[in-house]
């Protein structure tokens, strides 16, 4: 994309048409991504009632929304021109509907995140109540735009960008009410959030008194954590960008070099939390891609991978046994019976500390044994002779 920026040839117009381009096909990928997700999960009816899929669900619809806005450049791209009227107004709302909304839900995901950890509660209504309160209210704010423009006489939703239409720079207040204030307002809910939770699983982890309750903390932080995260990363390129063209009056401040990345990052959402949805929930699996890697490298370097998965598994066994008895064991390794060692046989210890040895071990010496240790047991026919021949068993 730069050397196509940066080569003279090429008119503003064009840019913007690289600029498209790039943004459609993030957004594409992102909706069939979506699509799939959504198709999954309506058809697993084991999975789709449990309150994780629902708050995902939510999430990955509003960046569904979001994706249907962008696609719609479309038809710019085919006109070769963004034009104001309907066409312009229902891009607008639809991509200002599903970024807020989205926002919306990674912020109902963080405090659904934060009840279970820090005060091991799970509000069973709290999908519901939240679907009642911010899809109402995120329609009502996008569609304001059209009462709003009426008002003023002048387009509320035009061209943003040169890419793709939304709030008019008429109307810089509204896009900080109506977008940017909230999304700031959401992000520093979430990082408030978060810096709690942290602070509180540090705090118990030397506290916790079974190793069952670290697995299901771990699960939630598994499942929950990431999707907040996710979208303050996305999003905040373009929202610093607009942001900044706010204070300093210059709605291009930073370039098109800037804003097209910035757009294709924020378009990518709906992909990026299918694939964590989809790996959190052992839809898509990673282990296959780690196996050949690790199959490729024990290939390329047989010894030193091979004493490295030696290792691994003698540690795999210490955990699972201690997880089941907490007792000290340890593995003799003799490749024979006990009195026939061979002279290099293996000493495998597993300590209580995970540390794996292997040493090797001379065989115990047989001694000479002493004639007043010789056992005598009662014979048939009752002789007080001793067995010269028997030798005490190890």
């Amino acid at each position: 994309m730069e050397q196509l920026i940066d080569n003279p040839k090429l008119n503003k117009v064009q840019i913007h048409i690289n600029g498209i381009i790039a943004i459609l096909s993030t957004s594409t990928i992102s909706n069939v991504a979506v699509f799939v997700m959504i198709w999954w999960i309506i058809t697993q009816k084991h999975s789709r009632h449990t309150v994780v899929t629902r708050l995902v669900l939510n999430l990955i619809l509003s960046d569904f929304i979001q994706s249907i806005g962008f696609m719609m450049s479309y038809n710019w791209l085919r006109i070769n021109a963004i034009n104001e009227g309907t066409y312009c107004d229902i891009q607008g709302f639809l991509i200002n509907l599903g970024d807020v909304a989205s926002g919306f839900w990674a912020l109902v995901i963080c405090l659904h995140t934060y009840m279970l950890v820090v005060h091991s509660y799970e509000y069973s209504h709290l999908v519901f109540l939240a679907m009642i309160i911010i899809w109402p209210f995120n329609i009502v704010i996008s569609a304001l735009g059209y009462v709003i423009q009426q008002a003023y006489d002048e387009s509320f939703y035009s061209n943003a960008g040169g890419s793709w239409c939304w709030i008019s720079p008429y109307y810089p207040n509204y896009r900080i009410g109506f977008h940017y204030g909230i999304i700031l307002f959401n992000a520093a809910a979430m990082i408030i959030l978060y810096a709690v939770m942290f602070t509180v699983i540090y705090r118990r982890q030397g506290s916790m008194a079974t190793q069952g309750s670290k697995r299901v903390l771990q699960s939630v932080n598994k499942k929950l954590v990431w999707y907040p995260i996710v979208y303050i990363i996305l999003v905040f390129p373009l929202a610093l960008q607009r942001i900044v063209a706010i204070a300093t009056e210059n709605p291009n401040v930073w370039g098109i070099n800037y804003l097209i990345p910035a757009a294709c990052v924020f378009t990518s959402a709906g992909f990026v939390n299918t694939i964590i949805y989809g790996i959190t929930r052992n839809i898509v699996s990673v282990k296959p891609v780690l196996e050949k890697i690790r199959r490729f490298t024990s290939s390329s370097f047989p010894s030193t991978f091979s004493d490295s998965a030696t290792m691994t598994n003698m540690t795999n066994i210490h955990n699972n046994s201690l997880q089941k008895s907490g007792e000290f064991f340890s593995t003799i390794i003799t490749g024979g019976s006990v009195n026939d060692v061979d002279p290099m046989s293996s000493f495998i210890s597993i300590t209580t500390t995970q540390q794996v040895r292997i040493s090797y071990l001379e065989p115990p010496v047989k001694s000479e044994i002493d004639s007043s240790s010789v056992i005598t047991p009662p014979s048939p026919t009752y002789s007080n002779e001793p067995l010269n021949n028997l030798q005490n068993n190890p």
